[in-house]
């Protein structure tokens, strides 16, 4: 879609006789080669957040790419992101010590822009469902100075370090370590011991999920699959709940479904990869429990 824009804009911007400079039309243009280069990532992608170090600013107004968008800009874009989505929003931010703007064009050709949504003049720019493909991204700054800054890309609930009750967070080393299991693994089930329980609502990682549970997960577990689906569940002597993040980015959840108020979820057909796992309660009680994972349910 971003060919078809730019083949529609030249038909205005290149009247005959009528130069793009002459015009004073110079805008930002994600035909041309980024500044900082390019990076692959696919939902997932670690670390989190994907960082990099980006000189702001230029000399074209933003605002030609979309009215209302701040800053100075360079004609070419700071850095091109190429994302292979799944069911998590992604957020761009830069840092810097002094006032910047962000400018982001996404696969479909549409423009974003902020100025000081990430706080201390930061710019912010969250994605809600965003698309696979290409994302052109442009740091800009007032006037035609030029400032050292750090971009951010994230798939985090929360990006600052000051808001970790806000939602659970992936990027979070785990409370009880990881496992490494791979199809027809024994013992089964698989166990592991977790106080369940914390203060981030586990409806911020997904709507409608139910219980408290700690902002980092409680285990990580490998998976290598076999030809089986792979469950999870957990057993305690209180009400307990159940969520899960899988290697495609989908988080599901349970309260109940394994009888006696213990939750279970069931993965079929299971991915390769990172499963991240939270055990959760109710209010921010913590309680014993044991989590079993399992080919054989």
């Amino acid at each position: 879609m971003k060919s078809i824009a730019i083949v529609a804009a030249a038909s205005v911007l290149f009247a005959p006789g009528v130069s793009l400079a002459q015009k004073g039309e110079a805008r930002p243009d994600f035909n041309l080669d980024p500044n900082y280069g390019t990076v692959d990532l696919s939902v997932g992608f670690e670390p989190d957040p994907y960082t990099k170090a980006i000189r702001a600013g230029g000399s074209i107004p933003a605002s030609r790419a979309k009215s209302g968008c701040e800053g100075n800009v360079s004609a070419a874009p700071d850095f091109q992101v190429t994302y292979e989505a799944g069911a998590l929003d992604l957020t761009f931010k830069a840092v810097a010590s002094e006032d910047t703007t962000l400018l982001v064009n996404t696969p479909g050709g549409d423009w974003y822009c902020d100025d000081d949504s990430g706080g201390d003049l930061d710019p912010e720019v969250t994605i809600n469902g965003p698309q696979s493909g290409r994302y052109d991204i442009w740091v800009g700054t007032y006037g035609d100075s030029m400032v050292d800054s750090t971009l951010s890309v994230t798939e985090r609930v929360g990006m600052d370090g000051d808001d970790s009750g806000s939602g659970p967070d992936i990027s979070l080393e785990p409370n009880y370590g990881t496992a490494n299991l791979r199809g027809g693994f024994t013992p089964d089930p698989w166990i592991k011991s977790i106080l369940a329980g914390g203060s981030s609502p586990a409806s911020a990682a997904k709507s409608g999920c139910e219980g408290s549970v700690s902002a980092a997960p409680d285990i990580q577990i490998f998976f290598e699959p076999g030809d089986s689906d792979l469950t999870f569940r957990v057993r305690a002597e209180e009400d307990t709940t159940l969520l899960i993040n899988t290697p495609n980015g989908r988080f599901y959840c349970d309260d109940d479904s394994g009888g006696d108020l213990d939750p279970k979820v069931t993965i079929t057909n299971p991915q390769s990869g990172r499963y991240d796992i939270w055990v959760g309660t109710y209010n921010d009680s913590m309680v014993q429990s044991t989590l079993e994972v399992s080919e054989l349910d």
